[in-house]
């Protein structure tokens, strides 16, 4: 089984920085797509897995743009945080009211979801956060929160994500075998990456 990419040599940190360093991109910068590979897309609750890859590819690319300092032993910061992958919840902008074609209306709040676990064979496997000194360098904005990860448990298929948003609702998604390869072939083609 192809594997999602692990940054322990040192040219494969290199690689991913300066794929970020070419990548260009118009409009808003903390944009959940431009550092995650997305699972799930809605209005209220959309899902992204953001990876050791897409942090290094996207702190490269935005951070000048986002005034965020790097770090000087950022990839050794990275590098120590390997074996995690983040299920990432977030919420789109979103209007209350108005009229069909998107128009009136006031912005809702982009509340951050409360919790998330894993179900695997009927047991909850809960979350770790996310670690502070890659925390304060990602993005905040569209609701984002990030939860911890053990690669082994997310590539462990198959599951179900529960999780409650921020407005109460439960909700679930199932990740399979397919759900995964997905990840992978999206992942390695981050940022156009041949």
């Amino acid at each position: 089984m192809q594997q999602i990419s692990v940054m322990l040599p040192p040219d494969t940190y290199a690689t991913y920085v300066s794929q970020g360093a070419a990548f260009k991109s118009n409009g808003n910068q903390e944009n959940p797509d431009l550092y995650g590979r997305q699972w799930r897309k809605a209005t209220t609750n959309s899902i992204s897995i953001v990876t050791p890859r897409t942090i290094t590819s996207y702190l490269s690319y935005s951070a000048q743009k986002r005034l965020v300092q790097l770090p000087t032993n950022l990839e050794q910061i990275i590098e120590q945080n390997n074996n995690l992958l983040y299920i990432t919840t977030w919420i789109p902008f979103m209007r209350d009211g108005g009229n069909m074609f998107g128009f009136g209306g006031a912005i809702a709040p982009q509340l951050q979801t409360q919790r998330l676990a894993i179900e695997k064979n009927g047991t909850l496997i809960y979350p770790s956060e996310m670690p502070s000194e890659i925390e304060s360098l990602m993005p905040h904005s569209f609701g984002v929160k990030y939860y911890a990860f053990p690669r082994a448990t997310v590539m462990n298929v198959p599951y179900t994500i529960r999780w409650v948003t921020g407005y109460g609702d439960i909700l679930s998604m199932d990740v399979t075998q397919e759900t995964i390869n997905n990840l992978i072939d999206d992942e390695s083609h981050f940022y156009n990456a041949k």
